[in-house]
């Protein structure tokens, strides 16, 4: 099902890397296979369900809750019309291990790959982010380098929303500031050290508006964020973070850190008789 408001009306298209280079984001169309798009879905709804069981202390670690965040990211709704909806499923594949297998996804592969300049590629996390129809919060302004949830010490990584029911403007996509990537690491750190803020409009910058399967890629240093989901559909993204193998990395660690980035070994050939 295509996202309401967005028509797929072009061909698959390849990672655009000058795009990512010049704007600080890009993305891959129709990336994720249907059958695997479909699976995905059914992962995401089972590994939320094992997530309401666990104890207090995982909870406090992994799931973020909507109803604990300020009113004001839901358009005034109040907590109390929530219910115990999640904002953030986080060691998603802690929850659910079958999530494993977009490591090995070619597209999601190759274009990390070409925009990060390195095949050897190791995952930092994994997360599944919902803005649910209605109530889905408005995300701040912000960079993704440095974090404080793990980042690495320079700015050798990515992250890659992997979009299950697409963006749509109404539905709460991600938007950019483009160009706002080209600072070096050092103006970045001290930024988010001297406490800066991105005081932009909600609907500032552009919309990364995409189809369900597609992928968005996001350079650690551009200026994103996005308002809240107005629409009747949920817009539900895996979001990835992808770095250079070897790096060094600060903060929280995760089931799924460390996993490489390839593509799966191809069985060798038999010998022909």
């Amino acid at each position: 099902m295509q996202a309401k408001g967005y028509a797929r009306n072009t061909p698959r298209m390849p990672f655009d890397l000058h795009r990512y280079e010049s704007a600080g984001y890009g993305v891959v169309t129709d990336a994720v296979p249907a059958h695997l798009l479909t699976a995905m879905g059914a992962w995401l709804a089972r590994a939320e369900a094992a997530a309401l069981q666990c104890s207090a202390e995982d909870q406090a670690r992994d799931l973020v809750f909507e109803k604990d965040l300020p009113d004001a990211g839901r358009n005034g709704i109040p907590a109390t019309e929530v219910g115990d909806a999640l904002f953030i499923l986080g060691d998603l594949c802690r929850y659910a291990p079958q999530f494993g297998a977009l490591l090995q996804l070619p597209a999601l592969v190759d274009a990390c790959a070409h925009a990060l300049g390195s095949t050897g590629l190791v995952a930092h996390f994994m997360n599944a982010t919902t803005k649910h129809p209605g109530f889905g919060r408005a995300i701040g302004w912000h960079r993704d380098f440095p974090n404080g949830y793990l980042s690495g010490t320079d700015s050798r990584f990515l992250r890659v929303m992997v979009c299950l029911d697409g963006m749509a403007e109404h539905g709460g996509a991600t938007r950019f500031l483009p160009g706002s990537h080209r600072v070096d690491d050092g103006y970045a750190t001290a930024e988010k050290r001297g406490g800066g803020k991105h005081r932009y409009a909600a609907h500032h910058g552009v919309a990364a508006e995409c189809a369900p399967g597609d992928l968005v890629l996001i350079h650690p240093k551009v200026v994103h964020g996005g308002p809240g989901n107005t629409s009747a559909l949920p817009r539900r993204n895996v979001i990835v973070q992808v770095g250079v193998a070897g790096m060094e990395l600060v903060g929280e660690r995760e089931t799924v850190t460390g996993w490489p980035v390839a593509l799966q070994p191809q069985p060798a050939a038999s010998p022909s008789s």
